[in-house]
């Protein structure tokens, strides 16, 4: 994490003291980088779980002079919005609390957490755009997708809940995944003005890397759909050329 700040503080500071225009009478080649945020929404097997997620990332990436674009992407996916139902059931009470080693009642919470990452290829067509750079993204995507169910309690040593055992409630589970996006990109004139948004999708076709299930008694060993919809908005770094000052002599 704090890497990713670091890197992150650099970026803003490169992008401040590197705002002279550019050039947009015609398309550039250029690297990238994107902070990003989704919210999405589940479907298939992915909502029996979770009624929400919420992703941040980043991607590393660049446009080619015929607005092909060429990325890698990584994010953390993240919600308090589970559904336990009788996850627990087993352990603990009619409040939902677990008593701890000392005869303590300990509160226990639950967490989406988890990780997507694609190789992706895209293209920007210049539709409804100011400059050739910008206009209608549209991108797919082939890569990895992994959830989990954080189950956690604050104080108190709990031993039906150690950490072995929690392994076989937390449905831990990844497979293979493909992604869609349409949206729209903007390339601005400074570095600091540049961002996307759209529409995303993901179709993840994962396996409960557990097998067992304690709270059911039963093995899980077939294949889900675990399937996502949402709004996804970035903000842009382009790691562009500045365009040549013009001077005159007389």
């Amino acid at each position: 994490m704090k890497v990713a700040i670091k890197f992150f503080l650099f970026a803003f500071f490169f992008t401040l003291f590197s705002t002279s225009s550019i050039a947009q009478d015609s398309t550039q080649a250029f690297g990238y980088v994107k902070f990003q945020y989704a919210r999405f929404l589940p479907s298939a097997d992915f909502e029996k779980r979770f009624n929400n997620a919420n992703s941040v990332g980043g991607e590393f990436g660049y446009k080619t002079f015929n607005n092909w674009h060429f990325s890698i992407s990584g994010a953390y996916l993240f919600s308090r919005d589970v559904k336990v139902n009788d996850l627990l059931s087993d352990v603990i009470n009619e409040a939902g609390d677990v008593i701890d080693s000392d005869g303590e009642l300990v509160k226990i919470t639950y967490e989406l957490r988890g990780q997507s990452y694609f190789a992706k290829v895209g293209r920007v067509f210049n539709i409804l755009s100011p400059n050739p750079n910008s206009g209608i993204l549209v991108n797919f995507g082939l890569g990895y997708f992994q959830h989990k169910i954080k189950i956690d309690y604050r104080d108190g040593e709990v031993f039906q809940l150690s950490e072995e055992r929690l392994k076989g409630y937390d449905r831990f589970s990844n497979g293979f995944a493909i992604q869609q996006f349409i949206g729209y990109q903007y390339f601005g004139k400074s570095n600091l003005l540049n961002f996307y948004a759209g529409f995303e999708f993901i179709q993840a076709f994962t396996k409960n890397r557990r097998e067992y299930n304690y709270d059911t008694r039963s093995y899980d060993k077939g294949v889900k759909r675990d399937l996502l919809s949402g709004l996804r908005v970035g903000w842009v770094i382009p790691f562009r050329k500045r365009r040549a000052e013009e001077y005159y002599y007389y």
